[in-house]
Order: structure tokens, then sequence, then C-alpha cells
């Protein structure tokens, strides 16, 4: 009996085991398709990316081909369309033709912006994780929180191709990336201060946010944190030691001066600012999904109580709400400018009103915290902030009308989980969104 016993127990072990190595065996071929996934997914963006450029830039010398080629024979045609090609490549316009590496010691213009992103959040983490403070805020010197990596290429492929011993940049190896380091670090100088401060705060709303367990960020800009008016008598006052991280962005045409360009150096510049490259340097970085301008009708849960529409299509559920709240990542008392709605990953983000877009960072994927993100212009002093996206299909000055697809949920920037952080500016100053909604 103890030897049959023995063998039940042996075999339940085997089967055990057994299912124990089928669960691992399907998580790491799970792992594997998603690792596949992933590399196809950035292939088919590196393509897609190169192509753009050749449409764009050839497009731009249609009329000039067009002349050259006349008469001419099909083969002698292609030959003098491949040095257009190699001509662009060898220029300036080179960045353009990184989305690949052509050798195993070449990177593509996205992961050396990926690389340095990081290097750049990772020091604003080190200066948050090194100076005690109660609270943190973001200021910048042009009202911007992310990289304007389009400027910052701009700057390089100028500084690099334009040079008399210019070199082409279609390939990128350990000293170009160096070189675009230099520049990245230049044109977004980090410094910071710190300060005391005392408010007041509701002790009941104090309580009710330690309370919640939310998966969401302190954003980048509790500049305009103040105390939250309460109904209710009681109130605790916290003395807090602000920590102000200043970020001072500087222009290509400041770099223009610093770096003593030279004039064919100044015209590659002015070129690559044209507005219309926008969209091919958003391909470029891969935060860009082009919108064909389609309207959604937005979740009616929600009933709007003003001028602003719900910004999805769905209800969503609200993880953390507009003001004092203990953060969800350091546990530390802080506020919170916006309201956070839990969302899986590509549900589309709608415009709340008609506006313009004033801000479309599909280029940083740190954004100051805010990952990509898209802000909207209402008019008379009403403003709407969408972040976290994790992909942006609409470019800044387009005109959008309320339930406009502009963006997709994901969680880019300071989060732990897919969600929107949604703000809403009156005046320039932070409002609870919630009032908007009934």
């Amino acid at each position: 009996m103890s030897r049959d016993r023995k063998q039940i127990r042996t075999a339940a072990s085997t089967v055990q085991a057994e299912q124990v190595a089928q669960q691992k065996a399907q998580q790491m071929a799970q792992r594997t398709r998603q690792a596949a996934k992933n590399a196809s997914k950035q292939t088919r963006k590196a393509v897609k990316a190169v192509r753009a450029a050749i449409r764009h830039f050839l497009a731009a010398l249609h009329t000039l081909t067009v002349a050259i080629i006349a008469g001419m024979s099909a083969a002698t045609a292609v030959v003098v369309i491949i040095c257009l090609v190699a001509f662009i490549a060898g220029s300036a316009y080179g960045i353009f033709f990184a989305a690949e590496a052509p050798d195993e010691n070449s990177i593509t213009v996205q992961q050396a912006v990926e690389q340095l992103t990081g290097e750049y959040r990772d020091e604003l983490e080190h200066i948050s994780d090194t100076v005690p403070h109660d609270r943190q805020e973001i200021e910048t010197n042009d009202g911007v929180y992310y990289i304007r990596w389009q400027d910052v290429l701009a700057a390089f492929s100028s500084r690099v191709s334009g040079a008399a011993d210019g070199a082409p940049i279609a390939a990128l190896d350990e000293a170009r990336l160096d070189e675009l380091r230099e520049i990245l670090w230049d044109m977004n100088e980090v410094s910071y201060t710190t300060r005391e401060e005392t408010v007041e705060v509701s002790a009941q709303n104090a309580n009710t946010e330690a309370s919640r367990d939310t998966a969401s960020e302190s954003t980048a800009n509790d500049s305009g944190a103040r105390s939250q008016e309460s109904n209710e008598a009681d109130t605790t006052t916290i003395t807090q030691t602000v920590l102000t991280i200043h970020l001072t962005h500087k222009t290509p045409e400041e770099m223009q001066t610093a770096y003593n360009f030279t004039a064919r150096q100044a015209e590659y510049l002015t070129l690559l600012q044209d507005p219309k490259y926008e969209t091919l340097w958003a391909e470029l970085l891969g935060g860009f999904a082009a919108g064909d301008s389609e309207i959604l009708t937005p979740d009616t849960t929600r009933t709007p109580t003003g001028s602003l529409q719900w910004p999805l299509p769905i209800p969503g559920s609200i993880t953390s709400p507009f003001g004092y709240r203990t953060d969800p990542l350091t546990g530390e008392t802080s506020y919170h400018d916006g309201t956070d709605i839990a969302a899986p990953e590509g549900t589309p983000i709608l415009a709340a009103a008609d506006g313009t877009v004033t801000v479309a960072n599909a280029l940083d994927s740190w954004g100051g915290s805010y990952g990509y993100y898209v802000q909207i212009d209402h008019g008379s002093g009403l403003q709407t902030l969408y972040a976290h996206c994790c992909q942006v299909c609409v470019t800044q000055g387009q005109q959008v009308q309320a339930g406009q697809v502009i963006a997709y949920v994901g969680h880019t920037g300071r989060a732990t989980g897919n969600h929107l952080h949604f703000e809403v500016r009156e005046n320039g100053e932070r409002v609870d969104a919630m009032r908007f909604y009934s």
C-alpha cells in the first residue's frame, strides 16, 4: 500500500513538473512571439520612414528629375534617379535615411534618440532621487516639457554634413552618437532649486487620497499647485520642500550662433526646419500615426456640463483625481494637476472640443514625464492636455473638431499603466476636469 502511495505521489509530482515546464514553455513562446512582433513592428516603422523620406525629397526634385530624364533611355533614367537619391542621402537630409542601420557597426536614428532620451530622463530622475524634497515641479523657459528632437537633429545634421569636411550621416556610429549627445545637452540644459512652501489641505481629502492605490504619474507640472478649498471645516497644514527642476531649451538659431555655423550649415539648418517636414520627423522617430480626421462619438456616461465633451469613446475609470494625493510611485503627498482615466492601450483619445493643436509631442517618449502628449487651445482661455499616449496622430497648428481622434492611450512617460492623463486649464490655471461633467 505504501509503495502504491509512493508511486501515486511520484506520478503526481511528475505531472506537476510537466505542467510547470509546459507553463514555462508557453510563457517563453509568448515572449518570443512578442519579441518577434515588436521587431517586426520596428522594421515596418523603419521601412515606412525611409519610404517617406524618399517620397518627400524626390517629390521636391520632381520637376528637375523630369527635365533631366526627358528623352533618356530607361536605364539612364534609373542611374540618374539613383544618383539623386545618393546625393540626398549624403547631404543634411541624410538623417532621414538613418532610419535603418546598414551594418552591425551602425545604429538607427531612432535607437540613438531612445538611448539619449533615456540618459536625459535618468539625469532628471537622479536629481529627483538625490535632492531631498516633498514635492517636485518642472519649469521651462518656453512652456515645452519635451525634447524638441527635430531641432536637435536638424542642428546635428547641419553641423556635421554642412562642415567643410562634411560627412554623410545616413548611418550613425558611436562617434556620431557622441556628437549628437553633445548637441542634445547643449540645447537642453538642466538645473534645479528648492524652496519651502506651506499649504492647507482638507484632512478628509488627504485621507481619501492616501487610501487610493492608483497607477499614475506625478506630472512634470506641479508648478500650478495651490491650496484646495474644502467644504469640510477640518484642514491640515503641510510644510513641504519643493524641488523645482529648470529646463532651458535653446533654439536652432541660438545654436547656429554658438557653433559659428558657416553659410552652408546655416542654409541646411533653414531647410531642415521647414514645417512640411514635421510629420516626417515624427514618422522617423516612431511616435506618430497618420490620422484620417476620424470623428467618434464620446462616451455619454459622464454628461458634459459645459463646453467640453468626454475625451474617450468609453467611460474608463478614474484612478487618480485632481488635487492632493499620495503619489503611487513615491508614496509622498503630492499635488496631481490632472485626472487619470484608465483605459486599454490603443483606445482612441478624442478632442474634448474644437480647437487648435498647440503641442503635438510625437518625438520625445519621456516628454518631461508626460510621454507623448497633445495640447489643444479651445479659445477664450480654455486649454486641454492629453498625456501618456502611445502614438499621436495630429501636428502642431492643426485645427481639430470635437470628437476627432488626436492620439491613442498608452503609458509613455512617467506612468505605471495604460491611462489618459487629462488636464483642463482656464486662463493658464489648472482646474479639476470633472467640474465639466456630471
